[in-house]
């Protein structure tokens, strides 16, 4: 009787008859023998009369030497081999002994698919099949298809049938399979050398069954979690099942249906969702439990209102596997603050619109107001052109008179006393020019015209109208200016200087002032330096307040009226340029501010046509000739006063044509005009008409008004300009300046 607890294995034919090395070697020998035989017979038959029998002879025993070498080769070759078959005999049942010890079934095809080995646990798995060696494995596979001994949940036999041929033929990675017995056996396979195939089925009916159960705990402690989550929301929910029955509900699903009804809720489940369905259908609300089509993927809402008054807003939706879940919120009281909101809501309304009304009002009345205020924004402007002009023309003409008795022969007395005089009208010219500008910067009736220059033109046309003024207090002024392009107004940039540089001249006694710039992060820093008395850090705020002067001064004479400063502040944030201040006491201070930087090409700054004060130096202007036109006779008979006592033939006219009507035959060598005259026609005007007359003179431009308007168009006039109130020396510079142009003209 055969084992039927060892492995089935094929028998090879080569079992069955004698090895085909053993046999070649049998009739390699026997052929030998046969040679050997004929060889000896052939002796025995007759000697070789050329004496070759010996030769034959040697031959012979040669072979017969050879025979028996072989024949103990091949002996040696028999045992070897016998001993190798019965080694391979024993390997061969170790290895079955193996194969049948493992847990796992095994199953071993060659590269026809045809079963070679198999072990016991795969033949107890596919019970009833023949699985023999020999046997193709795709009739194993059609067996447990038309058994049925596999569970196919998700296909058919047939399918599955296709589906594990098909694993079979391209192995890859692991799969499972369900038997009807309830087992589960994980299958991998792979190929061999060869061309075969092996598969191994690992039970895993244990690891399946403990997932099985770790779901069941959590599919329960989620629904335990499920329903007290359902429990402890204030809203009613109920879920029903396709067939109309209730599965889950919590207590204000109960509540709901108590205070539609006016009664108490069953409490076993069967009760309570048939009492649950009636109550559904008595209040119209039969959809929550038997959803009708028309529901669709995103359910229905109503708004139910209860007979106690309780008003519900009920959602009922759809889930997979034919469940409806449905919401009660209780929105009674959302619905009463919303009608308390719509009533809030209309009364707002009601109150907007008389709102609006009074806001159109006042915007009327603002769009008046702001009317009113631009003509009296107009009006301002037109009165500090006025002021400026009026103010000053005064001023200009007690400072004339007063220059001109300063000329004359006086006792000391007499002299120091017009030298009071004129520092009294030289401060009050200041504090008057600071007044007007702080007013029209206040007024915004200087806007800022902002354009890309070259920092040094402003910086050295500052530095030469002071340099005068810093050699008579005996100080060093300097202008430090690189090549660098800034973008901002110059003109007020010039006036920021300017305030800075007489301020730093006014409180400096020794030393020097220095007018430079430095590269910083924001763009360049423009200042002044000086080496004057310092100011404390607790007073560097106050300082850029009006009216507000240090305590010690190095010229008590030339104490300024405290508005510079002011003015620059105010000049600086209309900019929109950083104010730097930097002081320490008794060494010096830094005022400055910050401007950015420009990279387009720098404009060219036109200045007026004025020498420097001094320009020229001392030259006579006796017995020239000077024609005067100012419609202020004050003014007139002042300059006429103080040219008159240069030696100079003046003539003076109110406009261009009292002039003509009094002038000589011989043109004068000089046109000094007011630009502001009587009447519409300026100052221009009244030297364009007489150099048609007298040819194209020299003339300069006196005004008081320092708008950039004037001084462009004066510019483009190619006149010469000078500001009031006029200060002698620098008329006289600017006269001699002229007249010596002109001569070198004329040669």
């Amino acid at each position: 009787m055969p084992d039927t607890n060892m492995p089935c294995l094929a028998r090879p034919s080569l079992l069955q008859g004698e090895d085909p090395e053993i046999a070649a070697l049998r009739r390699e020998n026997a052929k030998l023998r046969k040679i050997n035989q004929a060889l000896m017979a052939s002796v025995e038959r007759g000697p070789d009369l050329q004496g070759g029998a010996f030769a034959l002879f040697q031959t012979a025993a040669a072979l017969g030497n050879q025979v028996q070498e072989r024949t103990a080769a091949l002996t040696e070759a028999l045992g070897a081999l016998t001993l190798a078959k019965e080694e391979e005999g024993q390997a061969k049942k170790r290895l079955a002994a193996a194969i049948e010890a493992i847990n796992q079934g095994i199953v071993l095809c060659d590269a026809d698919d045809r079963i070679v080995v198999t072990n016991g646990r795969y033949r107890e798995l596919w019970r009833g099949l023949a699985a023999e060696p020999g046997t193709d494995f795709a009739s194993v596979v059609r067996g447990a298809a038309s058994r049925n001994m596999v569970a196919c949940e998700d296909t058919d036999s047939d399918s599955w049938e296709r589906f594990r041929l098909e694993r079979h033929r391209n192995p890859g990675e692991p799969f499972v399979i369900q038997f009807r017995d309830g087992t589960w056996s994980q299958v991998s396979e792979r190929r061999v050398p060869g061309g075969g195939t092996v598969s191994l089925y690992t039970d895993i009916t244990e690891i399946k069954r403990d997932e099985a159960r770790r779901r069941e705990r959590e599919l329960e402690e989620k629904s335990v979690l499920l329903q007290a989550t359902l429990d402890n929301l204030s809203q009613g929910v109920s879920v029903f099942d396709a067939c109309g029955e209730l599965v889950a509900c919590n207590p204000g699903f109960q509540d709901f249906l108590r205070g539609a009804q006016g009664s108490f809720a069953p409490c076993p489940q069967a009760a309570l969702s048939a009492w649950s369905v009636a109550r559904l259908q008595t209040l119209g609300l039969g959809f929550v439990h038997t959803p009708p089509a028309s529901l669709g993927q995103h359910g229905k809402a109503v708004e139910f209102k209860t007979p106690c008054g309780r008003t519900f807003d009920i959602r009922c939706s759809l889930m997979p596997g034919g469940y409806c879940v449905a919401t009660y919120t209780d929105v009674t009281e959302r619905l009463r603050i919303s009608e308390a909101l719509q009533e809030a809501n209309e009364g707002l309304e009601r109150r907007v619109e008389a709102r609006t009304a009074e806001l159109i009002r006042a915007n009327a009345e603002i769009t008046a107001a702001k009317a009113e205020a631009e003509m009296m924004n107009l009006s301002k402007t037109k009165f500090f052109a006025a002021a400026n002009h009026d103010l000053l023309q005064p001023l200009a003409a007690a400072r004339v008179f007063a220059s001109a008795l300063s000329e004359r022969r006086l006792s000391p007395p007499n002299r120091e006393l017009v030298r009071h005089a004129l520092a009294a009208l030289d401060s009050v010219d200041d504090m008057i020019t600071a007044l007007l500008d702080i007013a029209k910067l206040d007024a915004g009736v200087m806007p800022p015209a902002p354009c890309s220059f070259a920092i040094r033109e402003v910086m050295e046309r500052v530095g030469e109208e002071y340099r005068l003024i810093a050699s008579r207090k005996k100080l060093r002024l300097r202008v430090f200016a690189g090549e660098a392009v800034v973008h901002s107004d110059p003109r007020l940039m010039s006036r920021i200087l300017r305030n800075l540089v007489s301020n730093a001249l006014r409180y400096t006694s020794s030393g020097g002032v220095l007018i430079g710039h430095q590269r910083v992060p924001e763009g360049l820093l423009v200042g002044v330096w000086d080496t004057g008395i310092g100011i404390p850090a607790e007073q560097q705020d106050e300082i850029f307040e009006e009216f507000r002067r240090l305590p010690q001064s190095s010229d008590r004479s030339g104490r300024g009226a405290g508005l510079g400063l002011s003015i620059v502040r105010r000049v600086s944030r209309m900019l929109g340029h950083r104010l730097v201040v930097r002081s320490m006491p008794g060494r010096g201070s830094f005022f400055g501010i910050v401007v950015p930087v420009s990279d387009q090409a720098p404009v060219c700054l036109k200045r007026p046509r004025s020498p420097q004060d001094g320009c020229g130096g001392p030259h006579t202007l006796r017995g020239r000739s000077v024609q005067l036109i100012d419609d202020e006779p004050h003014v007139l008979q002042g300059l006429s006063v103080l040219l008159t006592g240069w030696g100079m033939q003046v003539s003076g006219a109110a406009n261009a044509a009292q002039a003509l009507e009094a002038g000589s035959a011989t043109p004068p060598d000089l046109i000094i005009a007011d630009y502001r005259l009587e009447g519409p026609a300026t100052g221009l005007d009244a030297i364009a008409t007489l150099r048609r007359r007298w040819g194209d003179l020299p003339a300069i431009v006196v005004t008081a008004d320092h708008a950039a308007e004037v001084q462009q168009e004066i510019v483009a006039a190619g006149l010469h300009l000078l500001h009031k109130p006029v200060r002698p020396a620098r008329l006289r510079s600017l006269i001699t300046h002229v007249i010596q142009q002109q001569g070198a003209f004329e040669a």
